[in-house]
């Protein structure tokens, strides 16, 4: 265990998860734009998403798989791959101009199957590399910086879509996740211990962690947090880029609305960070839904480019608020050999609410008023922020998952 947060190999996860949080902001506005300026639909675009989103169905059975491995497997594997991929589709959009929606759903999907590796070892991985007690301010500094750099990745993203092409972006985006590839070499990570006798089959492990995950009403019930707050984000994600050109905004507009966004997340990551232990992550994940509702709220009854621009940062600071602490609670209460397992868990559940409603709902996507949809977000996020509440006042006192020292020893 390192002695000191400020190590060598957290250092260089922080820089390269950094620079890769700013590709991928310039490759989410690219990847909009690029299909929206196709088809002219938002339908189609809540397709392409969809896709990218269907292998988290997976991923409980590759987070167990992760539990198995040396976790540097799954980090650089994904990585070499989702690269290749973005590489693919950003040069072939260089090169013809347009590429076959087919082509472009496809790549999503074979993106979409190796974040189900990547996101569950990412998960993994940060305990390993500062002290217990600096797990916090270590979420906090990592939420920071990739805010950081998505806000530098969005005001630029709308520039270059604006100016060049959206292909530029997907390049760009490809060759960060490369750099994080080559970085994540120079990263020490502790080796798993081998356990003796005949190892249960992938399934079997599985069904461990849920057992673990029975053991508490908090951790049962935070994957369905993030099943609401997924299926909610889904329809908005579409939504916003086309009322953003409807209002006259177009793709810089909406890159400016992610721009704040990111820059109130970096602001909650700047906040969690120096509060660290002091901060009560199931009250702070309650306060961040009820932020988040009253924006949605905000931005339903007055969807003009001003107002929406102004909740941008409000929203951000929400989600930063709602995510952060939720990922350090799991962290702190998951044994180490569980981590991959039910953070895959996690990752599927609120992963399914993005597919799910956008196949459901991308056919009336055109048909209702944009600004409807984030009167139902608002709706959605309060009935989830009293769910949560009523789950915490359920179980005040976390239950202890961990093994007893005897248990380890033997």
């Amino acid at each position: 265990m390192p002695p000191h947060l400020w190590n060598r190999s957290f250092v260089i996860w922080l820089i390269g998860s950094a620079q890769s949080q700013f590709g991928s902001a310039l490759a989410g506005i690219a990847l909009s734009f690029l299909v929206l300026h196709q088809t002219g639909s938002a339908g189609k675009m809540a397709l392409t998403l969809a896709c990218s989103l269907a292998p988290h169905l997976l991923m409980p059975l590759a987070g167990a798989w992760v539990d198995r491995v040396n976790l540097k497997l799954p980090l650089i594997g994904a990585d070499v791959a989702r690269g290749a991929l973005q590489l693919l589709v950003g040069g072939l959009a260089l090169a013809w101009g347009e590429v076959p929606l087919w082509l472009v759903n496809g790549a999503a999907l074979l993106t979409g199957l190796a974040n189900i590796f990547a996101q569950p070892a990412g998960g993994a991985a940060v305990p390993a590399l500062v002290p217990p007690q600096e797990l916090a301010r270590a979420n906090g500094l990592l939420g920071g910086a990739g805010q950081g750099a998505w806000l530098a990745g969005t005001l630029a993203g709308g520039w270059i879509v604006a100016s060049f092409s959206p292909a530029a972006a997907i390049v760009l985006d490809g060759l960060s996740f490369l750099i994080m590839a080559a970085l994540l070499l120079l990263v020490r990570l502790p080796a798993r211990a081998v356990p003796s006798g005949p190892r249960p089959s992938l399934f079997g492990d599985l069904l461990d962690g849920l057992r673990l995950m029975r053991r508490s009403r908090t951790l049962m019930f935070t994957p369905l947090i993030g099943l609401v707050l997924n299926a909610t984000l889904a329809p908005l994600m579409v939504v916003t880029p086309k009322l953003m050109e409807s209002l006259g905004a177009g793709a810089q507009g909406y890159g400016t609305f992610l721009a704040l966004e990111s820059a109130g997340m970096l602001l909650s990551g700047a906040l969690i960070a120096v509060l660290g232990q002091r901060l009560a992550p199931r009250r702070a994940t309650a306060a961040g839904l009820g932020l988040t509702s009253g924006v949605f709220a905000v931005m339903w009854l007055h969807p003009v480019t001003g107002t929406l621009l102004a909740c941008a940062a409000a929203l951000g600071f929400g989600f930063g608020v709602l995510n952060t602490p939720l990922n350090t609670l799991l962290q702190q209460m998951v044994p180490a050999d569980y981590l991959g397992r039910v953070f895959s868990v996690l990752g599927m559940v609120s992963s399914l609410g993005m597919p799910l409603s956008l196949l459901l709902l991308s056919p009336v996507l055109d048909q209702l008023p944009l600004p409807l949809w984030f009167g139902l977000a608002a709706l959605l996020m309060t009935l989830g922020g009293v769910a949560w509440l009523l789950v915490v006042l359920s179980e005040r006192r976390l239950p202890d998952l961990h093994p007893p020292a005897e248990a380890l020893a033997g």
